[in-house]
């Protein structure tokens, strides 16, 4: 043991002495991890303009404080969108930024300038008789616009005129319906028509922020997932380095040479991998360092121990398997970097593997061992889970590692 030992400290000492090791293990990955994390903390949700346009009668103008009222809900503590009423500019807020209709060749130009260059999210224009059609219970045409190509515009800012339409419409249809049973009092339904649009004035659907996960962190964003999921691809950059480690010292007659001295194969071998371990172990544990000083909560430190564990044992046998394909430093170079860059994506080391189509998020589970690492951090840091929980997580892991060993020792040769 005491020799087996002995090879795996020369190997880490080796590598250790060398700066691009450093660089590629502990320094690159910390960095990448921690950019991407800041830039993912939190959802960017960014205040919005919707321009109205309108002849000023009343149920327009009711319509207007109704559309400003909807925009006044907020995400992550940001109003949604701001109404800009272009029938009154002097009584918008400068955050409308109504400067140039002044200079506008008409208000409509001023609209789609406004669209065009995407300072607004939309453009809504109410038709001139759109109190007395509305009360006549006809068809009413609203126009609205958003910039050529924005999809996504088109159906946020149509969730927010039906929400609109369903409460102002919906009061005078439910006026409208009781006038006629009173044949046609308009008194009557003058009064109806203002206690019903005070009730939907109250906003009687009301959605409330928040998240189901212990600290109140969307999973799958900042550095609870960055850091492990670009730690545990780095990892694989290390363990796939394997390959090319072992061409290289058999170039250089460094194999040769141990293999000479009166040792079984079997701990020249064994020791390579414990050395190769011990770096990855340390690559991964300095990630951990990195996100706990960030401020990430990783959970159960019993189990968060052991994914890092098995998860570093698993990409050192996938390191083996590796080194068994190549014959070359070349061949080992290029499997190093292809099998960290196919299975990091499929895996859910850049995003969360929850936003990928099913059929992915089946064939990340199947190929790439990141994706049960991933998992069993993302409940432990997000959901608060216990050891016993993420059991079926670290099985698959030891059973990735099994079948990556067992093909390893199969088709190796240290010769």
């Amino acid at each position: 043991m005491r020799r087996i030992l002995d090879i795996a400290l020369t190997q880490l000492r080796v590598q250790l002495s060398e700066r691009g090791t450093w660089l590629s293990s502990f320094v690159v990955p910390i960095f990448i991890a921690v950019m991407i994390g800041f830039f993912t903390a939190t959802p960017i949700v960014q205040t919005q303009r919707i321009d109205v346009l309108h002849s000023g009668d009343p149920l327009a103008a009711q319509f207007v404080a109704l559309l400003r009222q909807e925009g006044a809900k907020q995400v992550t503590g940001v109003p949604l969108f701001e109404v800009c009423d272009l029938s009154a500019p002097q009584a918008q807020s400068a955050f409308c930024q109504l400067d140039g209709l002044s200079q506008a060749e008409s208000i409509v130009a001023f609209m789609r300038q406004r669209l065009e260059g995407r300072q607004t999210l939309a453009a809504i224009t109410l038709p001139s008789d759109f109190s007395a059609a509305l009360s006549a219970g006809q068809t009413v045409k609203i126009e609205l616009r958003v910039p050529s190509g924005a999809f996504q515009a088109v159906q946020t800012a149509q969730s927010y005129l039906d929400a609109v339409i369903a409460r102002l419409g919906g009061a005078v249809a439910a006026a409208q319906a009781v006038k006629t049973l009173v044949s046609g009092d308009q008194a009557f339904y003058e009064q109806l028509y203002r206690q019903t649009q005070a009730k939907w004035a109250a906003d009687p659907l009301e959605v409330r922020e928040t998240t189901n996960t212990l600290n109140g962190q969307l999973p799958g964003t900042g550095f609870g997932q960055s850091i492990p999921g670009i730690g545990a691809m780095f990892v694989l950059f290390s363990a796939t380095a394997l390959g090319q480690l072992f061409a290289i010292e058999r170039q250089n007659r460094t194999l040769q040479r141990l293999l000479s001295m009166p040792l079984p194969r079997a701990y020249i071998l064994t020791g390579k991998l414990i050395g190769q371990f011990m770096l990855c172990l340390l690559s991964f544990g300095a990630m951990f360092l990195a996100g706990t000083l960030i401020g990430v909560r990783w959970g159960d430190p019993l189990g968060v121990l052991a994914v890092i564990f098995s998860f570093t044992l698993c990409a050192t046998a996938l390191g083996l398997a590796a080194a068994a394909i190549a014959r070359t430093a070349n061949q080992a170079a290029g499997l190093g970097f292809l099998i960290p860059m196919v299975m990091a994506p499929l895996g859910g080391a850049w995003w969360p593997l929850d936003l990928t189509p099913p059929f992915m998020q089946t064939l990340g589970r199947i190929v790439s061992p990141i994706a049960w690492s991933q998992e069993a951090f993302s409940k432990l840091i997000y959901y608060n889970a216990t050891f016993a929980e993420i059991v079926p997580n670290l099985l698959m892991l030891l059973l990735f590692t099994a079948v990556f060993f067992t093909f390893g020792i199969v088709r190796f040769r240290l010769e």
